[in-house]
This record gives structure tokens, C-alpha cells and sequence, in this order.
């Protein structure tokens, strides 16, 4: 069965609100509503709705053309529910009032909880597959590393290929150095083996030169590359070995033409055939030095390319290996994010350092490709100067440049993939923070949810703590433990005073001593408690409203004694009934007559009594007292009496009420009380209605009959309760003070019309007589909802009417509200600006100041380095021309033998008779030559020049470093805020 909603639609000012539409969307099911389902009704032009509501929950909608919809509340309608107005319903307590807060709370963690456990499930998954990523990166960049590492073998290999081609080399020299001491027995082809010689000594020289280079080349390798540094010592070794080598062939090749030079005499007769030698030799000699030189730089240029490629190979594994180890510490921390943040953070921690070792291992990488490069440079020039070489040598040359490049290559590569694996750590990181960010809030939310569970759990709720409470529909509990059901409040509120009339059947207690005033424009009735008595007063004539009591004392209640007084006079209409005790100042005639001297009296009339005249001399003697009858008789009261009998007077005869009741056509004047022993003690009948105190033993009620029973019983009303105990005054219906109500009264009047006391309201004066306001139409009003109050609207760039609202109009006189979302409000400047315009984006223009201190460093010095002992080349061999005549010589004897005996014989010959002795001739043949030609070429030599140990001086005078200040900041200026909607007085 529905309920009806009605009533008037009514704004703040209390007119009715036109045009509008009232919606119920239903907000669950119900035996006979469907949830989500809207019912409306269109009030008429005086906001008059009426609607038969079926049993729910609804949402309350005000739709006025032109406006944003409004949310007015939510309404539940039960099949109890009484008939009302709609804010009736919108101001009853609903469950959601009487559920406690804690476990709306924990109903909120628990949302919060499961909306975090989903955002951390995704950002595991983006994790995973980042880690996912990081790893085929690492994969790729491994495989890169091994092709990188194949190329430093091949190069190798080359080198090993261009040793064979030296050694081959170097057994050609050998071949010519055995031509070269064949050479030395022809004399005439000595003086070109010596010139073959010496040449054979520069190449050697070049050779000694090379070498010294590639000592230096493989010394810059090994210091550059630490993790090789004992193939470099090699390397450095065997180039020392060829330069030792180079000197020796130096020395060997000097012996060759000092040998040469002592043959020359004895070789004279195989000049053409040495000759021939010598060319062959010299040319053999030539092209094997030169080979020999090439081939050692080759290969020395070839072991540094395969060390370098070597030393790419490890750093780009290392690389892979620290871009795994990086991919494999995202996917744990990724895995364990939900349930160990602390974990996640060790291993966030653990893949920056990860990310950092690849980024260095990257570096490195691009150095070694640096030296590499180089390298092959050296490489290039050492096969530059053996072009002339043998074919096997260029050929291993060649090779050796194109591994050299492979392996360029491939650490490039590998260069490649580690930054992809960086990237790839780095993304997995991101994802890592992610996920740890999601858990941590999860944990947060969950912790919470926990403090509440627990806070609600373990305990009963209290007025002093948190808890959980037992429900109860008791409505006369003063239990502290107990939370009361929607079907309690209703109960209350169905047995409550309603604010717009209501019978109340309890007390309604006043304490003040003018506890109540009943007013009209001329005068007031006030119901006045003094210590002991209570007292109906009027106030002077003309001050009914406001005045204070006047002289009249017409109606007192002594408190004590229940005694009644009434200081101005009874007027009784009808008949005065019940026991009244005590003299009437205005009796005219008793109730039971009384006989004087014999004659009866009923105080109606005077009497004459016998022989007594009206100036007290008659003479009474006589028969009086004998007498049995009156001579004449006489009437009393209308009634004849002559003595010889009594007669009755009934109470209209004397004009008084009779003891059983009566009507009293006049008024009644009591000097004394006027008492009745009955519950309902006066009445007062006029008009359709009767008016009557009761007093039923325990209170004194004012009571009133139905319409047309002016003389029967009372109706439900009770206007006015007087308890006998305690004289507190009960006003059960409406009371309605148009006087005022004066004193110390709690709560407030519902037809108060105006304030004792004038307030001010934001400095506005109000006193309650008429509207104020507090803020001028289109004054903007931040508001933390995204729905606003009646009667005003979100400022949003939406038009209004004009004419509906013309004080918004004034504000804003284009009819358009100004949309202020995202907008802030500025003082007006004093120029430049126009009311309501705006201004973008901006920064003030200011300068920065930015500089490097001028530092002189001084003089710097280098390091020692010893250069050893250097030789010069093998040059200065010349020849002299020569001419004149050569000095006088040729001067000489001869010895000769003679026998004594006379006998000349020849020498040696004769016996042993003869005696020999000598004799020397004169001496003669002395002569000159004359001379001329040209000398032999001689005088060829080197020199050996010492360069010891020394240092350098780097002068690095004062200079300045020019900065560059990266740009930071947001994409819009900001400072600390919080959204709020600006709202706008509609009017």
C-alpha cells in the first residue's frame, strides 16, 4: 500500500518554487520498486505535489529548467510510515544515521584494500614482463659478446698467420746473409756488400724504430685494459725480444761489411760474379728487412686489435651479465612487491646498482671500442709501410684489418644491447617502484583495516571508545550500550510534539514566573506563579501583547490549600452546584429561614416584630407571646403567612440557586471562595463549544468539549495541565504567543517573528523580522561538493536567465557565469585589467646569475719517463778527390853473400871450407808518382745519443667554464592547493 507524500515545494524565502520537477530514483529493490527506476511529479504553480509513494528507499531530485540538477536527499518510505510533507521525510533519521562509523569505515578500507591488490596484480605483471624484456636484452647482448669474442680469435689467428709470414722473412734474410759472406771473397763486389750492408742496417734501424713503437702501443694497452694486463706485459716482452733482435742483425751486418772491407784485397779476381751476388743479396737483403720490420708491426698491431676485441668481449659479457643479474632482480622484486616492501626496496637498491654497472660496463665498452679503433689505426699504418712486403704478410695484414673491424663491429653491437639492457633494467626498475608504491599502499589500507577490525572486534562500544554495539527498538532504555533501530525513532518521533500542532499528553513544564500570556490587540491574559499560588492576570487595556500585568486579580489557585479565589467578581450563567461553604457578600436571602421573636426570617425582607415598631418603642406587652396567629397576614417573598402555620420558600421565591442547581441569569460576586466539591468544577458555554476546569485529584485541566456538545463531556484536547503537586503548567496543544513569551524559556519559537536581541551575521544586523544577505548574488563561494545547495549553481561557463535572477544579473550583466574550473580569483590591479578578465599561464621575467670562480692550477709537472739510449742513422760515408805528386820513396839495398876465398857462388851454395859473410849494395831507387782519382767512398758512422730521465712543465694559467642551466619546474605554475568547486547565490 503507498503513502502519500504532499505539501508546498517552498524556497527559503518561503515562496513556492515554480517550474521544478521532483524526482524519486529508487535506490534498491523492493517488493514492488525496481532499483534504478525514476518516478516524477510536476508541482503546479503554487509548489502544491502530492504523490502516492509505494514502500523504499528513494533519491530525492529537484530539476529546474536551466539548472543543474540537484540532489535534495534520500527518503526511505516503510509500511508503517504515516502521510506527510517530503521534507518530513527528507528530515527522518534513515538506517545509515544509526550504523555505526567504525564499521562504515571498515567497509571503506576493505574497498580500499581491493581496488590496491588489483592495481598491484597489474603492475606485477608489467614488472614480469619488463624483467622479460631485460632478459632477452641480456640474451641478445651475450650472444653479441660471443660473435665479438669469435672476431678476437680470428684476429688471432691473422696474427699467427703474419708470425709465419715474419719467420719466413727472417729465413730469407738469412739466405741473404749467406749470399752476403760468399760476397766477401770477391774484392771488387766488397765495397757494394758494404753499402748493402749499411743499407741493410737502416732497414734494421726502422725495424729497431717499429719495434720501439709497438712497445709503446702495447704499453698504452696494457695500462688501458687492467683485466689484460699480463698479455700485455707479453706483448711488451716480445717486442722488447725483436728489438733486441733488430739490434743484433745491426751488429751482424756491421761485422758482415768490416769482413767485407778485410776481404776486398784478397777478392780481387771475382768481380763480376760477386758483383752479380751483390745485386741479388742487396735486394734480397732489402725486401727481407722490410718484410721482417712489416710482418713484427703487423703482427704486434694485430695482438693489440685481438687484445682490445678480447677486452670488449669481457666488458660487453659483463655487461650482459649485470644487465641479467639487473632483469633478474626486477622480476623478484616485482614478485615479492605485494607481501615485502622492504624487500622490494633492498632490491630496488640492488638494480640501480645493477642499472649503474651496466651503464659503466657500457662506457668501458665504448672505450675499448675507442682504443680498439686505435688500434686499428696502428694497425693500418704498420701495413701502410710494409706494402712492399711479401703477399703472405699483406695478405695477413688485410686479414688482420678486416677481424679488426669485425670486432669493432661487434663490441659496437655489444655496446648496443648493454644500453638496451640498461633500458630495460631501468624500465623494470620503474615497474619495481610502481609495484612497491601499490603494495605500500595496500599495506596502508590493510593496516587500517586491521586497526578498525580489531578496534570493533575485540570490544563492546562504549561513550568513551570505539566498538561494537547491540541493536534495540526499546524506546524507554537509558542504556549507554544500546544503538536504537529506525522502527525505535519512529516510535519517538510518532509519540513526539510535532512543531506544526500536536496533542502532547505529558508535561510541559515552565518554570519562568509569567509562565504563559493568551493576548489579544486589546488585551492579555497572564497565567502568573507566584511562590504559593498560581494567578490568572490581565494586563492594562492596550498592552496585551507586550504589557505587564495589571491591578486585577480576578483568578488565584493558593498552592497549598487548593483554594480558589476570585478577586473581581463570579458571573455565573447557570447553575452553581456542589458544596459551597461560607458567607456570599452579595446573598439576598438564606437558604433556610430563621424565626425572630417567632416570626420567620430568610433575610429576603425585614420583619415587623410584635409590639415592636421601626423606631424600637413600641410596647410589647400583649398577646404576643400567646398569639397563635397574625391579625393580618402577610406575604414573604410572595408567599401569604399568617402565623398559624409554617410555609416553605423555595429558592426562586427568596432569588437564590437551588442546592441541586439552577441558572444564575446575572453575574455572581463571591467575596470569599466559591467551591465545588466535584472533578469538573465551572464551565463556561457559549457558542458550539463548552469550556470547563477539571480537576481529576492529581492535575487541574482547562477542558473543552466538541463542536455542538457545549454541555457534554470533554473532548482528546488538554490546552492546559496544572499539576496539584507540583503546580508545573502543561500546555499539551499548540500554543501560539503572539504576545510573546517572556522569561527563561529552552528551545525556540516556531511563530517567533522577531529577536529579543538583534545579532549580526558576518556583520550584517539581523533580528530575525526580514531576509538579509550575507553575501551579495555572484560573489564566488568555494564549495568541497560536486553537487551544490538549493539555490545555487556551480560556476561552470553556463548562462542564466536574467530575469529570473536579476541580482545576478547586476554581477554578471552578459548572463553568462564565468567558468571557474581550474581558474583562481586576483585583485583587480590598479590599470591594465578590466573586471572578469582573465590572464594565462606566467612567469614574472627575472634574470639568474650564474659564474665560475677564475682558479689559477699552477705549474703542473709529468711524469718521469726514461727514454733510454737512441741511435742515430748510419749516414756520413763520402769520398775524396785526389791529385799531385806523391812523396819521393822507394829508397833501398840489397844484402848479398860472398865465400872468402875469392870465389863468388851463389848464395846459399859452397862447402863447408868457405867462410861466408854479407854485403850490402848502395842504397838506390828512391822516386815520386804523380797522383790522381778519387778516393774510396768512406767515413759512413752513427752516434749514439744518451736521453735520460726528465720531466715537463704544463703552465695552466686562469680561465673561466662557460654553464648551461638545464631547465625544471612543472608544466604550469602551482603552489599547494586543494579542488574546490566555486559556487553562486542564485537570486
Amino acid at each position: 500500500m503507498a503513502v502519500k507524500i504532499s505539501g508546498v515545494l517552498k524556497d527559503g524565502t518561503g515562496k513556492p518554487v515554480q517550474n521544478c520537477t521532483i524526482q524519486l530514483k529508487a535506490k534498491r529493490n523492493s517488493t514492488t520498486v525496481v532499483v534504478n527506476t525514476l518516478a516524477s511529479e510536476n508541482p503546479d504553480e503554487a509548489g502544491r505535489y502530492s504523490m502516492d509513494v509505494e514502500y523504499g528507499q528513494y533519491s530525492v531530485i529537484l530539476l529546474v529548467e536551466g539548472f543543474p540538477p540537484s540532489h535534495a536527499g534520500t527518503i526511505t518510505v516503510y509500511e508503517d510510515s504515516q502521510p506527510g510533507t517530503l521534507n518530513d521525510f527528507l528530515g527522518a533519521m534513515t538506517e545509515d544515521d544509526t550504523r555505526p562509523e567504525a564499521l562504515r569505515r571498515f567497509e571503506l578500507m576493505v574497498e580500499e584494500v581491493a581496488r590496491n591488490a588489483s592495481a598491484v596484480a597489474q603492475n606485477t605483471a608489467a614488472a614480469k614482463k619488463s624483467a622479460s624484456n631485460a632478459s632477452t636484452s641480456a640474451r641478445e647482448a651475450a650472444t653479441h659478446a660471443t660473435d665479438a669474442a669469435g672476431s678476437a680469435r680470428a684476429a688471432s689467428t691473422s696474427a699467427g698467420q703474419a708470425a709465419t709470414s715474419a719467420q719466413s722473412a727472417s729465413s730469407s734474410a738469412g739466405t741473404a746473409s749467406t749470399k752476403a759472406t760468399e760476397a766477401s771473397k770477391s774484392a771488387a763486389a766488397a765495397e757494394s756488400s758494404k753499402s748493402a750492408a749499411a743499407t741493410s742496417a737502416s732497414a734494421a734501424k726502422t725495424s729497431e724504430t717499429n719495434a720501439a713503437a709497438s712497445q709503446k702501443s702495447a704499453a698504452t694497452s696494457a695500462s688501458t685494459a687492467t683485466t689484460k694486463a699480463s698479455e700485455a706485459a707479453t706483448s711488451a716482452r716480445d717486442a722488447a725480444a725483436s728489438k733486441e733482435a733488430a739490434k743484433s742483425s745491426e751488429t751482424s751486418a756491421a761485422s758482415s761489411a768490416s769482413s767485407a772491407a778485410s776481404s776486398a784485397t784478397a777478392a780481387g779476381n771475382s768481380a763480376k760474379a760477386a758483383k752479380t751476388s751483390e745485386t741479388n743479396a742487396r735486394s734480397s737483403e732489402t725486401a727481407a728487412g722490410q718484410s721482417a720490420s712489416a710482418a713484427a708491426g703487423s703482427k704486434t698491431a694485430a695482438a693489440s686489435s685481438a687484445s682490445a676485441a678480447s677486452t670488449s668481449a669481457g666488458q660487453a659479457s659483463a655487461s650482459a651479465t649485470a644487465a641479467g643479474k639487473s632483469a633478474e632482480s626486477a622480476a623478484s622484486s616485482a614478485s615479492t612487491a605485494t607481501t615485502k616492501a622492504g624487500e622490494a626496496t633492498e632490491q630496488a637498491s640492488a638494480a640501480a646498482r645493477s642499472a649503474s654497472a651496466a651503464k659503466t660496463s657500457e662506457t668501458n665498452a665504448k672505450a675499448s671500442e675507442t682504443r680498439a679503433e686505435s688500434s686499428k689505426t696502428a694497425a693500418a699504418s704498420s701495413a701502410s709501410s710494409a706494402a712492399s712486403s711479401a703477399s703472405s704478410a699483406s695478405a695477413s695484414k688485410d686479414e688482420a684489418t678486416r677481424q679488426a673491424s669485425a670486432a669493432k663491429g661487434s663490441a659496437t653491437t655489444a655496446s648496443t644491447k648493454a644500453t638496451e639492457a640498461a633500458g630495460s633494467a631501468t624500465a623494470a626498475a620503474q615497474s619495481k617502484s610502481t609495484a612497491e608504491s601499490a603494495a605500500t599502499r595496500a599495506e596502508t589500507a590493510a593496516k587500517r583495516a586491521e586497526d578498525i577490525a580489531s578496534a570493533v572486534a575485540l570490544e563492546d562500544a562504549s561513550t568513551t571508545k570505539k566498538g561494537i554495539v547491540q541493536l534495540s527498538s526499546a524506546t524507554n532504555s537509558t542504556s549507554e550500550t544500546l544503538a536504537a533501530t529506525p522502527k525505535a525513532v519512529k516510535t519517538v518521533k510518532d509519540s513526539s510534539v510535532q512543531k506544526t500542532g500536536d496533542t502532547m499528553g505529558g508535561q510541559l513544564k515552565i518554570s519562568t514566573i509569567n509562565a504563559l500570556r493568551i493576548f489579544n490587540q486589546a488585551f492579555g491574559l497572564i497565567f502568573r506563579r507566584s511562590e504559593d499560588h498560581l494567578h490568572l492576570i490581565p494586563t492594562n487595556e492596550g498592552e496585551g501583547e507586550n504589557g505587564d500585568i495589571g491591578s486585577l486579580r480576578p483568578f488565584s489557585i493558593n498552592l497549598r490549600s487548593g483554594l480558589v479565589s476570585i478577586g473581581n467578581g463570579l458571573k455565573v450563567g447557570g447553575s452553581v452546584t456542589g458544596n459551597l461553604t461560607g458567607n456570599a457578600d452579595t446573598a439576598t436571602k438564606i437558604k433556610t429561614a430563621r424565626k425572630i421573636g417567632g416570626v420567620a426570617f430568610d433575610g429576603s425582607a425585614d420583619i415587623n416584630l410584635p409590639g415592636v415598631n421601626a423606631t424600637g418603642n413600641q410596647n410589647t406587652t400583649g398577646n404576643a407571646a400567646t398569639a397563635t396567629k397574625l391579625q393580618a397576614a402577610r406575604t414573604i417573598n410572595g408567599v401569604s403567612f399568617d402565623g398559624s402555620a409554617n410555609i416553605t420558600l423555595t429558592p426562586s421565591n427568596i432569588g437564590a440557586l437551588a442546592l441541586t442547581g439552577g441558572t444564575l441569569s446575572g453575574g455572581l460576586t463571591a467575596a470569599g471562595e466559591v467551591i465545588s466539591r466535584s472533578a469538573n468544577g465551572l464551565r463556561i458555554a457559549y457558542g458550539n463549544y463548552g469550556f470547563f476546569i477539571r480537576n481529576d485529584g492529581s492535575n487541574t485541566y482547562f477542558m473543552l468539549t466538541d463542536s455542538g456538545n457545549r454541555f457534554g463531556t470533554h473532548n482528546s484536547l488538554r490546552p492546559f495541565i496544572i499539576s496539584n503537586h507540583t503546580g508545573n503548567v502543561t500546555i499539551a496543544t499548540k500554543l501560539n504567543a503572539s504576545g510573546g513569551i517572556t522569561g527563561s524559556l529552552s528551545g525556540n519559537a516556531s511563530t517567533a517573528t522577531k529577536l529579543q536581541t538583534a545579532r549580526t551575521i558576518n556583520g550584517v544586523k539581523f533580528d530575525g523580522s526580514a531576509n538579509i544577505e550575507a553575501f551579495p548574488p555572484g560573489v564566488p563561494l568555494p564549495w568541497p561538493s560536486d553537487t551544490p545547495p538549493a539555490g545555487y549553481a556551480i560556476m561552470q561557463g553556463q548562462t542564466f536567465d536574467k530575469a529570473a535572477y536579476p541580482k545576478l544579473a547586476i554581477a554578471y550583466p552578459s548572463g553568462v557565469i564565468p567558468d571557474m574550473r581550474g581558474w583562481t580569483i586576483k585583485g583587480k590591479p590598479a590599470s591594465g585589467r578590466a573586471v572578469l578578465s582573465q590572464e594565462q599561464d606566467g612567469i614574472k621575467s627575472h634574470t639568474h646569475s650564474a659564474s665560475v670562480s677564475s682558479t689559477d692550477l699552477g705549474t703542473k709537472t709529468t711524469s718521469s719517463f726514461d727514454y733510454g739510449t737512441k741511435s742515430t742513422n748510419n749516414t756520413g760515408a763520402h769520398t775524396h778527390s785526389v791529385s799531385g805528386t806523391a812523396a819521393s820513396a822507394g829508397a833501398h839495398t840489397h844484402s848479398m853473400t860472398f865465400v872468402s876465398g875469392g870465389s863468388s857462388g851463389a848464395p846459399g851454395s859452397g862447402s863447408p871450407d868457405y867462410s861466408k859473410y854479407s854485403v850490402n849494395t848502395s842504397s838506390a831507387g828512391a822516386h815520386t808518382h804523380s797522383v790522381s782519382g778519387t778516393a774510396a767512398s768512406a767515413g759512413a758512422h752513427a752516434h749514439t745519443v744518451g736521453i735520460g730521465a726528465h720531466t715537463h712543465s704544463v703552465a695552466i694559467g686562469s680561465h673561466g667554464h662557460t654553464i648551461t642551466v638545464n631547465a625544471a619546474g612543472n608544466a604550469e605554475n602551482t603552489v599547494k592547493n586543494i579542488a574546490f568547486n566555486y559556487i553562486v547565490r542564485l537570486a
